[in-house]
């Protein structure tokens, strides 16, 4: 939950947006603003400070505070994508670079989308995991076979209703992670060899996994904020045998994309008229920033051709590797091929889960971190404005905690790359997400991590070094 002074300074923020007050302009003196709001001195002084921090202000000694340059330029968000023909994969390398550098802790993490430790309940899931390996320790200590935990398989079936699906337990399976959920749906429902379809950018882990399974990809123009293109998908659906369409209705990786429920259903409708299968990515789906969007695709399905797959590792941990999928017509394939390669997730963790469920503190953890991820998106957002090269365009997600930049066209963003590893920077280049070179001036950078006085700089410092390696003509 915001504080007061947070409070005041998002009020501010918004009228600087708004053009309430101008480039240049200088804004009510703290003494004056803390009548007009009837706070404390102290709090305008702290909102402020804030508002400093996320470039919206700047402080001139002995006159007060003004309005940066650029504050009110509004947020182009990057263009539409092109899309691609069906191709196989082969951008593993440029993955396994920026996930190595995760395991460097000197590093600021703008790279992986791992929210820091500060926003996950971490004492909660603590209390649980000794209570349950108190009470149950012959369970958390044996082999739990696949579909998993009951317990847990039923509070996730009541959590879906809030999206209109209506599943019994039965029909969820818990995995390792929803990269494992992923991996099972592909491996149940393709062959080597079949073409999938997916959003331009998408998800590196689509990618990887269609390049271990011998897949080849077809890449979908995809819009940066409402989501992959239904008629760009229709023309290819109608040349291309597509065996499978990988999509996340909910604030995709890495664009932060919504697709509204309206367009929801035309999918679902275009994927049954084709006879293909869905396969959706909904793990940043409980991290909406207004909660407007309260339908997943499985919302509309009717015949059991949507894999629905999520997972607890962005709201609770990423650690505790706990997952799902509603599968559909798959479920006893899937709990066969899981069966016979790694009989089910950790015991303890799946019994952890569900005590931790159960004590009905999940949605009041949820509004905090939905909170704080939206105000990070926003600062940082701002950051950028302030200091990456001009023309740079930011995407405007809807949930998540990550962002998507289309910097100038020049920009050789894997000596960018490097630059900003020696300077302690991690971040991911646009070339994770695409088997094309399209993005090859892209980056994603994850903000679920305190944002301070470090890592404002580390902002500063990645706009240098974005301007530093644009090469001119």
């Amino acid at each position: 939950m915001s504080t007061l002074y947070q409070k005041v300074a998002k009020d501010i923020a918004q009228d600087i947006e708004q053009g309430v007050y101008l480039t240049g302009q200088k804004v009510p003196s703290v003494r004056s603003l803390s009548k007009v709001k009837a706070v404390s001195i102290s709090t305008i002084t702290q909102a402020y400070a804030l508002l400093e921090d996320q470039g919206y202000l700047s402080a001139k000694p002995q006159s007060g505070y003004y309005v940066k340059d650029g504050a009110n330029d509004p947020v182009m968000p990057p263009p539409i994508s092109k899309g691609s023909e069906p191709e196989v994969v082969k951008k593993n390398d440029i993955i396994s670079m920026m996930l190595n550098a995760v395991h460097q802790d000197s590093l600021i993490n703008f790279g992986a989308a791992i929210a820091h430790e500060s926003l996950m309940p971490q004492h909660a899931l603590q209390t649980h995991i000794n209570k349950v390996s108190r009470f149950h320790s012959k369970q958390v200590f044996n082999y739990l076979f696949s579909p998993g935990l009951e317990s847990l398989r039923r509070q996730i079936a009541t959590r879906m209703r809030n999206v209109g699906v209506k599943c019994h337990p039965d029909d969820i399976i818990i995995t390792h992670g929803c990269s494992e959920a992923l991996n099972l749906c592909l491996r149940t429902t393709t062959q080597p060899g079949d073409i999938i379809a997916v959003e331009s950018p998408c998800y590196y882990g689509f990618l990887q996994l269609a390049g271990l399974l011998g897949l080849k990809v077809i890449e979908i123009p995809t819009d940066a904020q409402k989501g992959i293109s239904i008629d760009a998908l229709t023309l290819a659906l109608k040349q291309w045998p597509i065996r499978l369409i990988a999509v996340s209705a909910r604030y995709s990786n890495p664009t932060g994309a919504a697709i509204d429920s309206r367009k929801q259903k035309q999918l679902f409708d275009l994927a049954q008229k084709y006879d293909v299968k869905i396969l959706e990515d909904d793990i940043y789906g409980e991290l909406g920033f207004d909660q407007s969007l309260n339908t997943v695709i499985k919302t509309f399905d009717t015949d059991g051709r949507v894999m629905h797959c999520s997972s607890f590792s962005k709201t609770l941990s990423p650690g505790l590797r706990v997952g799902w999928c509603i599968s559909g017509e798959h479920h006893d394939d899937i709990i066969q091929e899981q069966t016979y390669s790694s009989f089910s997730p950790s015991s303890l963790s799946q019994y952890a889960l569900s005590s931790y469920l159960e004590s009905g503190h999940y949605d009041k953890h949820l509004r905090k971190t939905r909170a704080l991820c939206k105000q990070n998106v926003d600062a940082i957002t701002q950051l950028v404005k302030q200091f990456f090269p001009a023309g740079t365009r930011i995407s405007q997600p809807r949930g998540g905690f990550i962002i998507w930049l289309a910097l100038p066209e020049k920009t050789d963003v894997m000596a960018m790359q490097r630059s900003a590893l020696k300077e302690g920077i991690n971040m991911a280049p646009g070339a994770m997400f695409s088997n094309t070179g399209e993005f090859d001036h892209y980056i994603r950078l994850n903000c679920a991590i305190p944002i301070d006085g470090q890592v404002n700089q580390a902002v500063k410092t990645l706009g240098r070094v974005a301007s530093e390696n644009l090469i001119l003509a």
